[in-house]
């Protein structure tokens, strides 16, 4: 095989693996039935030729050659979901009372919260607890959180349970536990007043109201938690540009597109971008451990009242999705997981489902595939196949679960506007597979913040303005999630005009030249010749630790190196002077003891000490000497996981 065979073989696997993420789901089998059926000769001299994603959409559903087997599958496309189970609900609930009676109060709430999510609705399965099932479970589950010391989490599944049909607002007991609830939280006034009304409806006195007097002062009180704090952009934010700095602009050349540059002088750990996705998805796996809207972790699931499969950090969580997004794909979610299809397919449908609707779904749709990178010229017919019919089975999803609305007929082929959807679909899929953002959260262990933390991804987005950052195997600026919301900070200082750039995957310090430019040609199509590249930067592991500095003469831009004997002067051979270094030379010292100082500050779990000390010595440095120099690199990895520890981080 061919050095250009081998880099086209991996660029189709790179892009296979975009949109089919699991090669044992359905859509594969699909995929290749099609393809077998409709012939090479056709993929290339027709298929492969048309000019639009109309066309092509339109191809797969009524061409004579592809159509019998695509509509063969989209025609038996059904509500695939796990669904509520009232008796499974009541069992957990009472393994919930078990444990609470015997002080095993995290075993009780996990079983409190399979109780939550898997109970049926109000009145929909009457013959167990009178069709009060999910009531209930919050009910109990409210009372082991007591116990815990979460009176709000407490006071919210009361309230649930109320709204859910448990006849508790004229309920004494209701009240005592409102008491309860509110003294975990400190809030000793609305606990009496709460115990007052208990009283009222008592018709006076009352032995467990006394009881509940006695208790208050000795029930358990919550600590909040501290939630993680959304960074302020430096300067403010760009009018022109949708959560970008103001110290920073959008320029395009011809070569490389749009970009992002520095606007104004950008200084290290300066916020550049903090930006909502235009879309984000959770991936399958978290599904379980983590909110479906905001990507909080769970602890009290709040669930969707009509399937099992996902739940919310809360009933805001719940109503907002549930208002939009979630009531299109809510009983197709385990049909999209067994078609293997990747997170990118469910960022598309989401663009449409979430949006408010039909026409705005469509314009944002066409506003991010006219803008943003394609590489659809460069696209093979077999790749533009696999996405045609995977767009085709998310516009079939769209249909089944009326989308559309009430449809006239049952039939797959699609209308007018259902065609303009699955053009925009395909679009979307070219798009994402260059602009998509995995979104992570840290793991930090219980000894240390620092020492054994690792990236977890959780998820991916779409950011409008981040897709603009353009990709150097050295970048310029940390990237870290505050829940779903992309940050980005500078971790070197930026003249005017200078790119700030992210990073695409492969880095100079750990992965070598030639690696790095497969690597790049094969998932993103560009050859990189950002100045790690054009030097062949060795990786950090082969990287000696001496200094270039800057010819210190005003307005030369000549690079000198460390100086043989420091008590003679350096002739440049760009300005022709005779330069000292030895200021220079004091400098990289008094920067080397600030990394030091750094670094213990991280060793002992002081973030933003060592930030501060980091961003302290980096725009020293960069003022003085050029890169690759061994130390900065360092400090800059160790900059880069401080600023991560400051976005979401979770213990096991």
């Amino acid at each position: 095989m061919s050095l250009n065979d081998e880099t086209a073989a991996y660029q189709q696997i790179c892009s296979a693996r975009t949109v089919q993420s699991d090669r044992q789901g359905f859509f594969n089998e699909f995929y290749m039935e099609v393809k077998d059926s409709c012939g090479e000769k056709w993929l290339q001299n027709y298929f492969g030729k048309l000019k639009s994603n109309e066309a092509r959409i339109l191809s797969i559903f009524s061409d004579r050659e592809i159509c019998d087997p695509v509509l063969g599958v989209l025609e038996n496309v059904q509500p695939v979901y796990k669904q509520k189970d009232g008796l499974f609900s009541a069992q957990r609930r009472a393994q919930a009372d078990k444990h609470h009676l015997l002080g095993e109060l995290q075993q009780a709430l996990a079983h409190a919260n399979l109780a939550v999510v898997r109970a049926p609705a109000k009145g929909v399965d009457p013959v167990i607890d009178d069709g009060l099932t999910l009531a209930m479970a919050f009910r109990t589950r409210s009372i082991i959180l007591i116990g815990l010391g979460d009176g709000e989490t407490a006071l919210s599944d009361l309230k649930l349970a109320a709204s859910f049909g448990l006849e508790s607002k004229q309920s004494v007991d209701y009240y005592i536990k409102m008491a309860k609830a509110y003294a975990c939280m400190g809030e000793t006034a609305r606990a009496e007043i709460s115990l007052k009304i208990a009283e009222k409806l008592s018709g006076g006195g009352n032995a467990l109201i006394d009881s509940c007097r006695k208790e208050l002062p000795l029930v358990k009180r919550s600590t909040k938690k501290q939630r993680v704090q959304v960074p302020n952009l430096t300067h403010g934010e760009n009018q022109n540009l949708r959560g970008a700095s103001n110290l920073v602009k959008l320029v395009e050349t011809k070569e490389k597109g749009r970009f992002v540059v520095a606007n104004d002088s950008v200084q290290t750990g300066d916020v550049v971008l903090c930006e909502q996705p235009v879309a984000a998805c959770l991936l399958p796996n978290f599904y379980g451990s983590h909110c479906h809207h905001c990507f909080e972790r769970l602890v009290t699931p709040v669930p969707c009242l009509n399937c099992s499969g996902i739940a919310f950090c809360s009933a805001q969580c719940m109503g907002e999705a549930c208002e939009t997004y979630h009531r299109f794909e809510c009983e197709y979610m385990d049909l999209f997981i067994g078609s293997g299809m990747s997170i990118l397919c469910f960022i598309a449908l989401r663009i449409f489902t979430q949006a408010q609707n039909l026409e705005s779904g469509l314009n944002t749709a066409n506003l991010l595939y006219a803008n943003l990178c394609t590489h659809e010229d460069s696209r093979q017919a077999d790749d533009l196949l696999q996405r045609s019919l995977m767009a085709g089975f998310l516009l079939r999803c769209l249909q089944k679960s009326q989308y559309f609305g009430r449809r006239k007929t049952e039939g797959v082929n699609p209308t007018a506007i259902e065609l303009q959807v699955g053009a925009a679909l395909l679009g979307l899929l070219q798009v994402l597979q260059y602009n998509a953002h995995e979104i992570y959260e840290t793991l930090i262990t219980d000894e240390h913040r620092f020492d054994g933390s690792k990236v977890v991804y959780v998820g991916a987005g779409l950011y409008g303005t981040g897709a603009y950052f353009n990709h150097e195997c050295w970048p310029t600026v940390a990237r870290y999630f505050v829940g779903k919301k992309l940050v980005l900070a500078a971790i070197k200082p930026h003249r005017p005009n200078e790119i700030v750039a992210e990073n695409y995957g492969p880095t100079f310090a750990n992965v070598n030249l030639k690696e790095r430019q497969r690597s790049l040609r094969g998932r993103y199509l560009f050859s990189c010749n950002c100045m790690a590249c054009q030097e062949n930067w060795p990786t950090l592991q082969k990287l000696d630790k001496q200094v270039r500095f800057w010819c210190t003469t005003t307005n030369c831009q000549n690079v000198l190196k460390f100086p043989k004997d420091l008590s003679k002067d350096v002739r440049c051979a760009r300005c022709r002077k005779n330069v000292s270094l030895k200021e220079s030379v004091a400098q990289i010292i008094k920067i080397e003891e600030l990394y030091r100082e750094a670094a213990e500050a991280m060793k002992d779990q002081k973030t933003q000490e060592a930030i501060a000390l980091f961003k302290e010595g980096i725009d020293m440095f960069y003022q003085i000497a050029v890169m690759p120099h061994k130390d900065t690199l360092i400090a800059q990895q160790s900059l880069r996981k401080c600023m991560a520890d400051t976005g979401t981080t979770f213990k096991k």
